[in-house]
């Protein structure tokens, strides 16, 4: 069990208990790992060094309304949380127990969880993007989560790219000091007093001549090229 989530490992354990105490513990948890995780992250937001680079990009994605659909990683997703708070931007989040825990996590930093995945909710989530992206705001994608492969694009991205006609920015995400972790995806937790690098990739907008495959390809391309140069930057290597 030890690649798997705190949530999830508690879940599959309850096989060797009662059901009402893997409930109390289940949700002890629940109640306690986003407060913590809250905690850690405005640690990281009062003691790392930020920097961006393609702010170019970034003006051009976003454009006159000032909305548009962000791509990151999933195992470099804290990276970004304590420098883009309180901008109501629409995170996609799994319905699983796991994501109710992040929910919990990024709600209070002024994020707005919308619930579903490409494997489970994805329409819901769908409907929920196109809303929140109507309304003049961000939406956020970790296109190969919840559950992987690492640094494969699922065809959730593409879909709202599609109907909401966005620009779609790769983001890139590097930290000096992480801990890396042996879950699905080496998860990266950036530490305290580290230089946190984000890098705006050239934003792409889909076409129906590329199609939804291809454009998936065009944004993992656009995140790997926006991930190894944030990596150069700070001049550290990645798993």
């Amino acid at each position: 069990m030890r690649n798997l989530s705190p949530a999830t490992a508690i879940t599959r354990g309850c096989a060797e208990y009662s059901s009402e105490r893997c409930s109390s513990l289940a949700d002890l948890v629940l109640g306690l790992a986003p407060l913590l995780a809250r905690g850690y992250l405005r640690l990281l937001g009062l003691t790392c060094r930020f920097s961006e680079e393609g702010v170019e990009n970034y003006r051009l994605a976003h454009g006159e309304e000032g909305k548009a659909i962000w791509v990151l990683w999933h195992n470099r997703l804290l990276g970004p949380i304590p420098l883009h708070v309180n901008k109501n931007i629409g995170v996609v989040i799994s319905q699983s127990r796991d994501g109710e825990m992040i929910s919990r996590v990024v709600e209070p930093f002024g994020y707005k969880a919308l619930r579903g995945s490409s494997s489970r909710g994805g329409a819901s989530a769908l409907r929920g993007v196109l809303r929140h992206a109507k309304d003049g705001n961000i939406v956020a994608f970790t296109p190969d989560g919840p559950r992987g492969p690492r640094y494969t694009v699922h065809p959730g991205v593409a879909y709202a790219a599609q109907r909401t006609g966005l620009y779609v920015m790769p983001m890139g995400v590097s930290s000096s000091r992480k801990k890396v972790f042996g879950s699905w995806d080496r998860f990266q937790m950036p530490l305290p007093f580290s230089r946190i690098q984000l890098v705006y990739g050239t934003p792409l907008l889909y076409s129906e001549e590329e199609g939804i495959e291809g454009f998936c390809e065009s944004v993992r391309r656009g995140l790997i090229s926006a991930n190894e140069r944030a990596d150069e930057l700070l001049e550290v290597t990645s798993p």
